[in-house]
């Protein structure tokens, strides 16, 4: 439930935003409207808004779920693998990059636990 919540708090700071490089970025508005990304942490970043399944403070140097991102600003949109290992595409417009990035996810269901 908190997790749920700071995801929510999270998503509505970045949408009512009106400073910083992400305030009125298309891309972030395309992706708070898509429900499955809308599930996800948000992370605006140099440039970028990449993903995260939960909220984990602090940060560690290297997250454990490596989601692709989409590199922000204007068209074309590009759309990577985690740590820019690979580029999965282009989009000219943010719905298409939400899209293409929704596409590109792994299976979102949380680990079995093995205990």
């Amino acid at each position: 439930m908190e997790d749920t919540t700071k995801v929510d708090e999270t998503w509505r700071d970045l949408i009512n935003s009106s400073s910083g490089w992400w305030s009125g970025d298309p891309v972030i508005r395309a992706a708070y409207e898509h429900r499955t990304l809308r599930a996800l942490l948000p992370l605006p970043t140099h440039g970028t808004l990449r993903f995260y399944r939960t909220p984990r403070p602090p940060w560690p140097a290297q997250p454990s779920d490596p989601l692709p991102f989409i590199v922000c600003g204007s068209p074309p949109y590009k759309i990577f693998t985690a740590g820019y290992g690979e580029l999965i595409g282009e989009a000219n417009t943010a719905e298409e990059a939400v899209t293409l990035l929704v596409a590109s996810l792994p299976d979102l269901a949380p680990p079995e636990s093995t205990h």
